[in-house]
């Protein structure tokens, strides 16, 4: 049985301990900062981990021989669950079917360090140790920013090879043989010399006691057995026959159900409620309760909460925002833009001086618009307010702010919070906010020891988001008649994510405008030989929302970037694929992919009349990813998207069938964005609703997908996002080699183009 360990308390050996070397995925911690992270990671309770011996706080092993195994990240259909049961049954030796994959509460041991220091690792080679204290003293589970295998790749690993070592040393006092001649086995410590075999359960509570390897023997890449292969997901089976759960499916006894209504105007209140007393009298609803932004109506059924929420009349205060549209944020952006750069990230040399001493200049002004994630699981939270204590049932991609908000809006503690998180119907970012959690613990609040499931209509969904900014970037670039670029500037505006949404969240955490990473990510360091170089970005402020979205400032840099560069190989009369090679360092894992993809499109061969090509290369989240979408297209603008032929370099893999449907599920991401996606706005009021309004690729519009993976020994990369900044591009410049028409701002359906 795990026991609680907490402050104060005598630490067992049994207690995780992992090497300051690989914490976070690879970056070396100093002494301090190791002695600090491993005193965090042996506080944990073992709550869910009930009748398993605990090895370490992330591997629990039952008497009947199954693993149960922690992992404080968020199922949304990106794969983690197995990839990361895959490293964990690697080095412990086990079948992938023994274990089970349970999601641990808001404690140190499972902090996302990767995650966590992301920002100070892309703003400054400074304040690492800082942000890993924090990341342990939250704790900060949190699952984004295509981490999960980063912070996990040796971390897990290391686990089930230090838990093996463990239970192998008990088996060799047992049997008073060397431990090389014991081998460990689908769960089973063998006696090599006679035959003999143990299961891991019956040797865990002797294992607990021993003390685990801080620098356990790691597999080498050519001895896996299960990393590397495509693997059937452990998820699979449940969620093909319904069984799975997500937040939505949670139903408890004496449950009520509440439905919300927001005000319609963007950043407006509601003073009141005109005829809360004949809503109160429509079948079924039990509760009304009224805040600033909005109010929920709470019923016996979800359908019935619903009716009357939308048969509420308010009172509002416009804030001053009614007026506020499309339009005028437009005009903020290009106003802003024809200024200079407020935050310039990336000087190289003068280009001023390089402009001067180019052959050619050459200009282009891009744009897109406010995005929302439109997950397919509506927004939902189940919560159960108690005296001192609540509950919450939710799909959620940041536990740790599940658990600040219940504990702030219940006025408890936060280890007075339980929380059982569930699989997300679609994430994307979305579900890493806490607005929705609040609503649910006042809802819930409001009749104390009831749980409560609040669900957003899709209409509050679609125009309550936290939206991906709208953005524009002008590009200025010098080049030689040769074709190369010697000089190169890019400015960059938009509203800012990390303090809108980190604003919102995690208020003393919000970063000062000149250390915003996501403004030019995806803009700054690129692999193309640019010359000199000018980069940077500068704010707007508005009273839109916004929050992180599939890839955040990759979606729209990455579109922006390699249109512009699409524009120049135009200029240079010099073939998409060709000029881009050219910018890039020969024999550099850049110039491979890029080689690669255009091997398996076969770039360089003729297409049937009605049909052509646009490549596009982008890196993010630690990963290089190359596309060439083929395409057909009329006279009248209706076109199809036929084959995208996708190739990702993300290092060190796990589950390749993993990467392969993260890529196709980036694209169609992409896809629709580039066809479709746009949030409008006139007089306050967003403009969408639902998905008739905002579209989304159907299956009979998803192109053909080929993917090829890169193999190779470099630091693992993540898959979750990379797959979605090229597509835009890629599709976009396949437009311009068809029509020529270049098209520089999104959706394509504002310019008269038809997927068809």
């Amino acid at each position: 049985m795990a026991k609680e360990r907490t402050r104060g308390q005598k630490i067992s050996r049994r207690a995780f301990i992992i090497s300051g070397a690989v914490i976070g995925g690879g970056f070396a911690l100093g002494l301090g900062g190791v002695a600090f992270s491993n005193f965090k990671k042996k506080q944990f309770s073992g709550m869910g981990f009930e009748g398993a011996e605990s090895l370490n706080a992330f591997i629990h092993i039952t008497p009947d021989n199954k693993i149960k195994l922690a992992i404080a990240r968020a199922e949304m259909g990106q794969g983690v669950h197995t990839a990361l049961a895959m490293l964990t049954a690697e080095e412990l030796e086990v079948d992938l079917d023994q274990i089970e994959v349970i999601h641990p509460q808001v404690e140190s041991p499972y902090a996302n360090v990767n995650l966590a220091t992301h920002y100070e690792r892309t703003s400054s080679s400074t304040g690492f140790h800082f942000m890993e204290k924090v990341a342990y003293i939250l704790p900060y589970i949190a699952t984004g920013g295509s981490t999960t295998i980063r912070d996990g790749y040796e971390h897990y690993r290391i686990m089930g090879a230090s838990a093996k070592e463990m239970l192998m040393k008990v088996a060799m006092k047992k049997w008073f043989v060397d431990i090389d001649k014991l081998k460990a086995e689908k769960g089973f410590v063998i006696n090599t010399e006679t035959g003999e075999k143990v299961t891991y359960g019956s040797l865990a509570p002797f294992a607990a006691e021993e003390k685990p390897n801080n620098r356990p023997t790691l597999k080498s890449k050519s001895n896996f057995k299960i990393i590397g292969k495509s693997t059937q997901r452990i998820d699979l089976k449940e969620k093909v026959t319904g069984a799975a759960e997500y937040g939505i499916d949670v139903r408890l006894p004496n449950m009520l159900f509440a439905a919300v209504r927001h005000c319609p105007i963007i950043g407006g209140e509601i003073t009141s409620i005109t005829n809360e007393s004949e809503v109160i009298d429509m079948r079924g609803v039990k509760h009304i309760v009224q805040w600033p932004k909005g109010a929920a109506v709470i019923a016996d059924n979800t359908w019935r909460a619903q009716q009357a929420a939308n048969a509420l009349t308010f009172e509002i205060d416009n804030k001053g925002n009614e007026q506020l549209s499309s339009s005028h944020i437009s005009k903020l952006l290009k106003t802003r833009l024809d200024k200079e750069i407020d935050h310039v990230k990336e000087k190289i040399d003068n280009t001023a001086t390089a402009f001067k001493a180019s052959d050619k200049v050459f200009e282009a002004l891009y744009e897109v618009p406010f995005l929302a994630h439109a997950t397919m699981e509506p927004i939902n939270c189940t919560v159960l307010v108690e005296e001192d204590k609540a509950k919450v049932w939710v799909g959620h991609q940041a536990p740790f702010l599940v658990t600040m908000a219940t504990a702030k809006e219940a006025d408890i503690k936060t280890s007075k919070v339980e929380i059982d998180i569930k699989y997300l119907g679609g994430g994307f970012g979305r579900r890493a906010e806490n607005d929705f959690i609040t609503e649910a613990v006042r809802i819930a609040k409001a009749m104390k020891g009831t749980p409560i499931q609040m669900v957003w209509s899709r209409e509050e969904d679609t125009q309550f988001d936290t939206y991906r900014p709208a953005a524009m970037a002008s590009f200025k670039a010098g080049m030689n008649n040769d074709g190369s670029i010697v000089a190169w500037e890019n400015h960059v505006t938009l509203q800012s994510v990390l303090r809108s949404s980190i604003g919102r969240n995690f208020p003393l955490m919000t970063p000062p405008e000149s250390q915003d990473t996501t403004a030019a990510e995806g803009a700054l360091g690129l692999a193309y030989n640019l010359g000199a170089r000018k980069v940077g970005y500068s704010f707007i402020e508005s009273p839109m929302r916004l929050g992180f979205w599939r890839s955040v400032g990759h979606s729209y840099n990455g579109f922006f970037t390699e249109s512009f560069i699409d524009e120049l190989a135009n200029e240079a009369d010099t073939d998409p694929y060709a000029f881009r090679a050219k910018l890039l360092p020969s024999n550099s894992r850049q110039k491979k992919v890029l080689d690669k993809v255009a091997e398996i499109s076969n770039w360089n061969s003729p297409l049937p009349e009605g049909k052509s090509r646009g490549i596009a290369f982008h890196e993010s989240f630690g990963s290089i990813v190359a596309q060439v979408a083929e395409i057909s297209i009329n006279p009248n603008k209706e076109f199809s998207v036929d084959k995208v032929f996708c190739v990702i370099d993300c290092g060190n893999y796990v589950n390749p069938d993993t990467i392969i449907a993260q890529m196709q599920s980036g694209i169609v991401f992409g896809l629709t964005a580039a066809v479709y996606g746009e949030i409008t706005i006139e007089e306050g009021k967003i403009q969408q609703s639902n998905f008739p309004d905002y579209e989304v690729l159907k299956l009979k519009h998803m192109p053909e997908v080929f993917t090829h993976i890169m193999e190779n020994n470099e630091a693992p990369g993540g898959v979750g996002e990379p797959g979605t900044p090229p597509i835009a591009p890629a599709l976009t410049n396949a437009i311009f080699a068809a029509t020529g028409e270049r098209v520089r701002s999104l959706p394509l359906k504002n310019h008269g183009f038809k997927l068809v």
